[in-house]
Formats: C-alpha cells, structure tokens, sequence
C-alpha cells in the first residue's frame, strides 16, 4: 500500500518538477524496455563543475 501512496506523490512532484525547475538541473524517471516508467529511479544531472 505504501507503494502506491509513493508513486502518487512521485507523479505530483513529477508533474511540478516539469513546470518549474531551476535551470540546467534535470530529472528524469528510468524508462524499462517495454516502455513503461519506473518512477522509483531516477537520473539526475546537477550542473557545476564537471570534474
């Protein structure tokens, strides 16, 4: 049950992250072979110094 209150409040926060985000920071859920999306994985990239 938990699981699915937190892919809820996961689509939200998707869904304000896609309005508003500061600039150069991304976000993206893992997409599965099949094509679905996994909302409990992600891949981010935070801007700065690429060391």
């Amino acid at each position: 049950m938990s699981a699915g209150i937190a892919r809820g409040r996961l689509m939200e926060e998707r869904k304000a992250w896609r309005k508003n985000h500061p600039h150069g920071f991304v976000a993206k859920p893992e997409t599965l072979p099949d094509g679905q999306v996994n909302l409990m994985v992600w891949q981010c990239t935070i801007p700065g110094l690429g060391l």
